[in-house]
């Protein structure tokens, strides 16, 4: 592969005379990155995409109940995949009562706009748990997306649903046809990991590159993709479609590599933050990146790094970083030319990045927007009306989820400081900051401080998994230090908090037959 890398580099520079200087510097040196690490990285790729690629029951399970519900965009379109068609005309024969219960919390949920229909449905997927449970697996509230909370009750459903419509024999049956569609996506996934890898200089075994993962359906309306982020983890869920979408895979796994660093360095992202008011002019930008300058910066960054990687003209690279500038991502004329300073350096990009972020000097960059006449917001359709408005992420719902991304990244002091923010104010999410708080008093060694902050949490949150969690922590600590009667309650007043999830059931029911002692083999889930 890398051979073919340069043989495409040689054939474009040729073609590239008038610019060939500039334009050769900058591509030799990427060029030169790839190759070095085409021997570290080619071996364990093959391996790798078959982790990233992935046919998953519960994605099955979800689009099949809807589908059995009434979901039927995109029916007609010579797009959709057959294996839909066929697996409706076999749910017809599922019990009438239990396609009525999902066709009636169906149409209680749908959402006028079709994308955000299915959207929500999609979310739920990537975050529900195996079957035949389909438990929710968020620890807190703010690990849920928003569309997600308002469907939780969607678990109970399809618990029945997996059993009634013997799920596990049709996945069985339909397998092959998912198969099938990955395989199209194996190499160009490769490529941009390959790509990727070797421009950022990421090692192919590094949980960065690991975490991203590709999921296939061939059950919803075909041609598009939807993309998420958790926890600085991006999966990206294709749908039936004609034509490999190769582009948006790549711009995805980007995204990814680059979110995770958003997130670690988030109070250097912070200290630029007064540049996000300049993309406030910008009509052509969504909201979302108006809104959220973490997302905006890493949006920026990622297209000059995709502009860097091209292989054209200098000339070329340079129009492109504009049209970009003028469409809002303000900050893509920085990127582009600090990455060139990146590139003649040793250091890997998550080492780099710190300083990448701290040399933005912000009255400069100021100035330079300040130069730019950004574009008219491009003419669309009206929009269908909408039964229930595009959810927005409250200021204290934002501060929550990034403590919790930096609590798993293991950084607990900045996770502390944005916890500490929302117990500053007066929103609902005081229990969550004290439960993050108590969590990060652990690992810290302060059993007292976390059983403070645990019995503000189990007493004071309205979410049902926080309090119960709170109890089990507070009944571990006290089975460790011996106070067993202390401990029974607190995994009874788990169990009575009205959790149904089984990992509280289980996690309530072990405390109350054997003492926690610390030792015991933690299972996916346990605290």
């Amino acid at each position: 592969m890398a051979g073919a890398l340069l043989q495409r580099h040689r054939g474009r520079c040729s073609a590239a005379l008038p610019s060939l200087v500039a334009y050769t510097e900058g591509v030799l040196v990427r060029a030169f990155s790839i190759v070095v690490a085409a021997a570290i990285l080619a071996a364990p790729l093959s391996a790798q995409a078959d982790e990233q690629l992935i046919a998953d029951i519960r994605m099955f399970t979800v689009m099949a109940a809807i589908n059995a519900a009434g979901y039927d965009d995109g029916l007609s379109a010579e797009a959709d995949h057959p294996a839909r068609k066929a697996l409706r005309q076999e749910l017809e024969s599922v019990d009438s009562g239990m396609r009525n219960r999902l066709r009636t919390y169906y149409e209680q949920h749908k959402l006028d706009d079709a994308e955000l229909d299915l959207s929500q449905y999609i979310s739920f997927a990537l975050m529900c748990g195996e079957p035949p449970f389909f438990d929710l697996r968020a620890e807190v509230p703010t690990d849920l997306p928003l569309d997600v909370r308002t469907i939780r009750g969607l678990s109970a459903l399809l618990r029945e649903f997996y059993e009634v419509a013997d799920i596990e024999g049709l996945w069985q049956r339909y397998l092959p046809a998912y198969e099938e569609a990955m395989l199209r996506y194996q190499d160009p996934l490769i490529e941009s990991v390959f790509e990727i890898n070797g421009y950022l200089r990421v090692p192919p075994a590094s949980r960065e590159a690991r975490g991203f993962k590709v999921y296939f359906d061939l059950l919803a309306a075909p041609g598009s993709i939807n993309m998420r982020s958790y926890g600085g983890d991006v999966k990206i869920v294709v749908h039936s479609s004609s034509e490999v979408r190769t582009e948006e895979i790549r711009a995805a796994y980007l995204l990814h590599l680059l979110d995770r660093l958003s997130i670690r360095y988030a109070e250097v992202v912070a200290k630029k933050e007064s540049l996000s008011r300049m993309a406030l002019y910008a009509p052509a930008l969504d909201d979302a990146y108006k809104s959220n300058f973490q997302l905006l910066l890493t949006k920026s960054l990622a297209h000059a790094v995709q502009t860097r990687m091209r292989y054209e003209p200098e000339q070329k690279k340079l129009e492109r970083i504009m049209e970009h500038t003028r469409n809002g991502f303000i900050l893509a004329p920085y990127f582009y030319e600090k990455l060139a300073e990146y590139e003649k350096q040793p250091q890997s990009f998550r080492r780099y990045y710190e300083t990448l972020i701290d040399d933005i000097r912000v009255r400069q960059e100021a100035e330079r927007i300040q130069q730019v006449k950004f574009a008219e917001r491009p003419t669309r359709k009206a929009p269908a009306p909408r039964r229930v408005a595009r959810p927005t992420v409250s200021e204290e719902d934002q501060l929550l989820s990034q403590a919790e991304g930096l609590l798993q990244l293991n950084e607990l002091d900045q996770a502390r400081k944005l916890y500490e923010r929302v117990l500053q104010g007066d929103g609902k999410g005081r229990g969550q900051a004290n439960y993050g708080l108590g969590r990060i008093a652990l690992d810290e060694a302060d059993p007292d401080l976390a059983l403070e902050h645990f019995a503000i949490a189990a007493e004071g949150d309205s979410d049902t998994r926080i309090r119960a969690m709170s109890h089990i922590y507070m009944g571990r600590i006290h089975d460790i230090f011996g106070n067993r009667d202390l401990a029974v309650s607190h995994y009874q007043s788990a169990l009575d908090t009205g959790d149904t999830s089984p990992i509280i059931r289980k996690f309530g029911e072990q405390g109350l037959a054997v003492p926690f002692t610390g030792m015991e083999e933690e299972d996916e889930g346990e605290p």
